[in-house]
């Protein structure tokens, strides 16, 4: 019913992550201001089905800019970024090149994944 209150501890992580990016949209709908948003982790709990429509629906309609850190093959697969890569205007990777430093490597959007590929091949 939807005067039902839900226990958000008996969300499972998923759904509390969903239950976060619907809080996020409400927050940025309801500011009337425009401003960029953040999201780091962005895919990580998310089964397929609600990552592809996250990717389809909610990054590009959250907000003008939006600003994703995913881990790259762990929270954002490659077939995942290509949804995304007509949305994207510019592209960087944090490279960690020794245990204590880490510099932003600017990549073209369409060759992102292969420059990610690149640095940390095995």
């Amino acid at each position: 019913a939807r005067d039902e209150k839900i226990d958000k501890g008996s969300l499972s992580m998923g759904e509390r992550q969903m239950y976060a990016s619907a809080l996020l949209k409400a927050l940025v709908d309801e500011s009337d201001i425009e401003f960029p948003v953040f999201i780091d982790s962005p895919m990580q709990k998310f089964d397929k089905d609600h990552a592809e429509n996250v990717i389809k629906e909610f990054y590009p309609n959250v907000s003008k800019q939006v600003v994703l850190f995913p881990l790259i093959h762990k929270e954002l697969t490659e077939r995942e970024y290509d949804l995304l890569k007509p949305k994207i205007s510019k592209a960087y990777l944090i490279h960690n090149f020794s245990m204590d430093a880490s510099k932003f490597i600017e990549s073209a959007p369409e060759s992102l994944i292969k420059t990610y590929n690149e640095l940390y091949a095995d």
